[in-house]
């Protein structure tokens, strides 16, 4: 939860030190004050609401769980340690290899969906996810992919939920494998039986005579 602290432009150099105390950081030269409490945290918001009541403070509480955080990226790779700890990974959507360098972090469900589309927030409920930023909700993507899913919902998240397991798209990669395999020898099946060499022989004679 983002918490905003409204101190306006004289009382904030009375309060200064205190709210630096109290980790909270300034926004707008300081005309309001800014922080981030977990929803969990009963005890620390109650000291927020109380401070302010004290003071005559204007304060809100906004749920920012649907937006985007500035450190996802680095807590997915900490999570997320690629293919058997080897900083490989594998593009959720096309499969491909990729080193941790060339790794964009995806958002399975985008951060624009997910903050205005009440279908898509009900989607990360169904899989028990209470922030876009979670580790369940991020996926590694190429940047092909990356621009091309941009944020557009739809088939591209079953993509992504199916492949931001590695194990899942190497076994994938393997029954495209083995299915092309079988259509190659029946192929060849089918040519050796019904293949007239002859009769091919026969034309090209002709049209060097």
């Amino acid at each position: 939860m983002k918490v905003l602290i409204y101190t306006g432009f004289f009382r904030r150099l009375f309060l200064k030190k205190r709210l630096k105390e109290m980790k909270f950081v300034p926004k707008q030269d300081g005309k309001y004050w800014q922080k981030h409490i977990d929803d969990d945290n009963k005890d620390e918001l109650k000291k927020v609401r109380k401070f302010c009541r004290r003071k005559f403070l204007k304060c809100d509480f906004v749920d920012d769980s649907m937006d985007r955080s500035t450190n996802y990226r680095n807590n997915f790779f900490k999570n997320r340690k690629g293919i058997f700890g080897s900083n490989i990974y594998v593009c959720a959507y096309c499969g491909r290899f990729l080193t941790k360098k060339r790794v964009c972090v995806d958002h399975i469900i985008p951060v624009y969906k997910a903050k205005n589309d009440n279908f898509y927030r009900k989607l990360l409920a169904f899989r028990h996810i209470k922030n876009v930023n979670d580790v369940r909700n991020l996926a590694p993507s190429c940047n092909k992919c990356n621009s091309k899913k941009s944020a557009d919902g739809g088939f591209w998240i079953i993509r992504g939920w199916f492949g931001r397991s590695a194990f899942r798209v190497i076994v994938k990669e393997i029954v495209f494998l083995l299915l092309g395999s079988v259509v190659l020898y029946y192929l060849y099946y089918f040519l050796k039986e019904n293949f007239n060499y002859n009769f091919f022989v026969d034309i090209i004679k002709s049209l060097t005579v």
